[in-house]
């Protein structure tokens, strides 16, 4: 169910719970700072920040009818326009990715 509040909008968590495409997978990625040909051994987190649920308080909202969806934290009024676990995201990238700057040593032509 959708909530109007003031000319927002309150969505249901679009993320959870569905299968995403590759495409969203790659887009995700690349938002990540992911090279998605170079780096598939990283894709998996994208595949899971992709699907991960907003923490509670979070709501995701677009305001008048637009597009853009934000996310509010209801209990502290704070609003973002990305979505709350990115950053979560972005540190695994770092971590998970190689030192040496090379992909995965099984290279596939792909």
């Amino acid at each position: 169910a959708m909530a109007d509040v003031a000319g927002v909008t309150v969505l249901e968590d679009p993320s959870t719970n569905r299968d995403p495409s590759d495409e969203e997978v790659r887009e995700y990625a690349e938002f990540l700072g992911i090279d998605p040909d170079n780096e598939s051994y990283l894709l998996w987190i994208a595949r899971e920040g992709v699907c991960a649920p907003l923490p509670s308080p979070w709501k995701a909202c677009t305001q008048n009818d637009g597009d853009d969806v934000f996310y509010f934290n209801f209990e502290t009024g704070e609003s973002l326009w990305d979505h709350p676990p990115d950053d979560k995201y972005r540190s695994l990238v770092q971590k998970h990715r190689r030192k040496d700057g090379q992909g995965s040593p099984t290279r596939s032509a792909a």
